[in-house]
This record gives structure tokens, C-alpha cells and sequence, in this order.
């Protein structure tokens, strides 16, 4: 048979053996094979890689962001901890080196704000610093690749703020408490008659009582259908509510519990306390009712509040009190309060951040005491002498603002809060006034010359 040449028959029996193709066709596919997994594990290898960047990202941005005054230290030091040396770059488009990342570390300020994009809620270098945003860039691991391409460069960027809050207040305290005079001021301004003692008022002026307990059992006592802090602190409230409420509260003890059902059942005033002007809970207001902040206890003493709900609730802010039975040793002496219109951008106590402020109202005090000297050998206690005192005093609005929380990493048991205060500056006269100017605080008052009789 000539080898050249093959019969049609040969041909068609070729052309229908299957024998050998698997061989044939495994021969070409397994280099396409090998480079296809070659690539799929690089893959999923900078996929891993990639998601433990990111990983790294927030861990340092969260740890800066903890460490906001040392925010550059802070996280290179998490990234070196965690086996990734890395070094400050000068901007978002350094090159990484071979070994390890390149990291641009931003402080600024983060607003969570739901109207606003995502890319807009942290602004760069805005002051005061409250987030701070890290940008990673590092080299990506090829195994199989490395003869094709070059290691692609992997990037990932984090934001984390923190969130500082504080809760203060300003306003006056008593040097001594003198139950007398207290039941004829508290009584005044909340239209009662109260009896209670200088030890009621003393366990009043020494207890606390937790704000947001506080607030939602008064959502309960006014049948209000509040869905936050906010929304109950958006309503009114009488001191005679207040009071029954601070009573009804669980951590209140036996005898403030007996001296506050004591002020709630002789409030005979009707007139309602915006809740709003007492207390400014900041972002906590957001909170629904029964959530609390977590390392934030709000807090309130009981006399303080009880105070600056009965200052507002008097309609008029004025009072007349007749002092003469409670002041050993005058003849008679009366005192007239006037409080004026509390600020309205600010409330007596306040959450928040860095920069929050609260305000006290202007109070003017007219106090007139009467001195009489007796001389016996006249008979029927007849005044030798008599002295007429009007004295006048002026208080002026104090503020307080919050200008610094360092709540130390790793160390929240030593938190550092800074206020900055400045107290009313008082003016005090020894003479007569307009009485008709007393409460009229869009004027100076008027003064003549003091009055002593002899």
C-alpha cells in the first residue's frame, strides 16, 4: 500500500474514532487551566488582602479619632501594633512603599446630619475637632502574577468621630439654709403655703435624681404621646406636676418623697413651665424614651430643679415676701424678687458638646427691714429709735459654657471637663426706688436718697 495516499474508506474511519480526544483536548486546556487558577487565587488573595485593609483603616481612624489631640501618633501606632509599618504620607496620591502603608491622617468635624450625603457629613480641618478621617494606601501580594504585572495598589479610607457630651448647669446656691425663708419663698412663687423644715430642704438640696427617669415618668404623668426626650421636653408642665413626679420617682428617699408630695399638694399656681427653657438635652433628646447614653448619667439636684421650675411658673416674676417673723431681731422686713425673662437660646441645664452654654435669668431683690429699739422705761414697748434699711440689689445674667471634654483612651474613669464661667456682677443701694420701675426690666431703676428716721 502507498503510504501517500489513503482510501476514502481509511479516511471516514479516521474521521469516526473518538479515541484519544480527552488526551487531546486536556494537552491544550491545562495551561489555560494553571494561568485561571493562577488568577483566581491572586484574586481572592487581594480580596482578603483588601477587606483586612480596610479593617486596619477603621482601627486607626477610631483609635485617632479616641486620641483626636495626638490623632497622627495615635494611628501610626494601631497600624504598627497590628503588623502593618507605615508612614505619614503628603497627600491622598503618595505612593506606597514596597513594604508596608502610606497613611494621611485628617482631623475635622462629622456632622450626623441625615440631610446631608455621606461625602459631605465630614468636613476636613473644621474646628472643633470631633472625627478624624484615615487614608491607607499599601502594595497588594501577587503569588502567581508577579511575571505578568505589576503588585496593583490598594487603597481604603475611614471615618471615625467621637462624640463628647456633658451635662451642667448654672445658677445660685443657698450659703445657709434657713426654713423659714425658704417656705416663704418657695411659697410665693408656687402659691403655697409650705411647713417644711430646715433638714426637708437640706435632704432636697443634697439628692439627685437621674433626668431621663425623670423625664419619661413625666411623659407618664401627662398622658403624652412622646416618642422621644425632645418631644415631652417640647410640652409644659406645672411645679405642682414636677413635683409629684420627683416624688413618684423610685430613687427618691422616704423623706424627700414626703416633702415633695408637700409642694405638690400646695402648688396652687396653674401657670405651665415651658420644659424647654429648664432643660436642653442636646443630641440625648433624639433618644427614645427608656434609652440612655451610654457613659453619660444626666442628672439633676432636686432643689435646683425644683427652684428654676418655680421661678419660671410665677406669671408675673414677682413675689412679696413678709420676712419679719423668720429674721430675729428686725421689727419687720419684707422681701420683694423680681426674675426677668429668661434667655430663650439657652436653658437652665444643658448636654452637649464643646461650646454648649447656659444662662441664668436677671433677678433684682428689694429688701426693706425695719430696726427698732425698745426702751423699756417708756412703757409699752415704745421705739427710742427706728431705722428704715432699703436695700437694693441687682443681679445680672451669668453664663457658663462648656469648652473642653478629654475623656482619656483606656482611661474613662478620669474624664477631664473644662467650663468656662462668668458669674453676674452685682450692684447693691442703700436707698428708696421706683416701686412702679421694680420689675420693668427694659429700664434702669430710679433711686432717691435713703430714709433713715430718727
Amino acid at each position: 500500500m502507498h503510504m501517500g495516499r489513503l482510501r476514502p474508506q481509511t479516511w471516514r474511519s479516521f474521521l469516526r474514532d473518538r479515541k484519544g480526544n480527552f488526551a487531546v483536548m486536556t494537552a491544550f486546556s491545562v495551561p489555560f487551566a494553571i494561568c485561571l487558577a493562577a488568577v483566581a487565587i491572586d484574586h481572592g488573595a487581594l480580596y482578603t488582602e483588601r477587606r483586612e485593609l480596610q479593617a486596619l483603616a477603621d482601627l486607626a481612624a477610631i483609635t485617632a479619632a479616641a486620641n483626636i489631640e495626638k490623632a497622627q501618633a495615635a494611628a501610626l501606632t494601631a497600624l504598627q501594633d497590628n503588623g502593618l509599618p507605615s508612614v505619614l504620607a503628603e497627600g491622598p496620591h503618595t505612593a506606597p512603599p514596597d513594604k508596608g502603608g502610606a497613611v494621611v491622617v485628617t482631623p475635622g468635624r462629622y456632622s450626623a446630619d441625615p440631610s446631608l450625603s455621606v461625602s459631605q457629613r465630614f468636613e476636613p480641618g473644621r474646628k472643633p475637632y470631633n472625627a478624624v478621617s484615615v487614608s491607607l494606601k499599601k502594595k497588594g501580594t501577587l503569588f502567581f502574577g508577579t511575571a505578568l504585572m505589576a503588585p496593583p495598589t490598594m487603597s481604603a479610607e475611614a471615618v471615625a468621630s467621637t462624640s463628647a457630651q456633658a451635662a451642667f448647669s448654672v445658677g445660685s446656691r443657698l450659703l445657709k439654709l434657713d426654713a423659714g425663708i425658704l417656705n416663704a419663698l418657695l411659697g410665693a412663687l408656687t402659691g403655697s403655703q409650705l411647713s417644711l423644715s430646715a433638714m426637708d430642704y437640706k435632704g432636697l438640696a443634697e439628692a439627685d435624681v437621674d433626668l431621663l427617669t425623670f423625664i419619661d415618668a413625666l411623659a407618664t404623668h401627662l398622658d403624652l404621646s412622646a416618642a422621644t426626650y425632645d418631644d415631652v421636653l417640647s410640652s409644659k408642665a406645672t411645679v405642682g406636676q414636677i413635683a409629684a413626679v420627683l416624688a413618684g420617682i423610685s430613687s427618691v428617699g422616704g423623706s424627700n418623697r414626703l416633702a415633695l408630695q408637700a409642694i405638690a399638694a400646695g402648688a396652687t399656681t396653674n401657670l405651665a413651665v415651658p420644659l424647654s427653657h429648664l432643660i436642653d438635652l442636646g443630641p440625648v433628646g433624639k433618644l427614645a424614651l427608656g434609652q440612655t447614653p451610654g457613659g453619660l448619667p444626666v442628672k439633676a439636684n432636686i432643689l435646683s430643679l425644683l427652684g428654676a421650675s418655680a421661678a419660671l411658673s410665677n406669671g408675673s416674676r414677682q413675689v412679696d415676701i413678709n420676712l419679719g417673723a423668720t429674721i430675729p431681731g428686725l421689727a419687720a422686713a419684707k422681701l420683694a424678687i423680681a426674675i426677668g425673662e429668661p434667655m430663650q437660646a439657652s436653658a437652665w441645664l444643658a448636654v452637649g458638646e464643646a461650646g454648649t452654654e447656659v444662662h441664668t435669668a436677671q433677678t433684682r431683690l428689694r429688701l426693706t427691714a425695719s430696726v427698732g429699739v425698745p426702751n423699756p422705761a417708756l412703757g409699752g414697748g415704745v421705739n427710742l429709735l427706728s431705722v428704715n434699711l432699703p436695700l437694693h440689689v441687682e443681679v445680672a445674667s451669668a453664663e457658663a459654657k462648656l469648652t473642653d471634654i478629654n475623656c482619656l483612651a483606656g482611661r474613662p474613669d478620669r474624664p477631664r471637663v473644662s467650663i468656662a464661667a462668668r458669674p453676674g456682677v452685682a450692684t447693691l443701694r442703700l436707698a428708696d426706688s421706683d416701686t412702679h420701675g421694680f420689675a420693668d426690666f427694659s429700664r434702669p431703676q430710679s433711686f432717691g436718697k435713703p430714709r433713715t428716721p430718727i
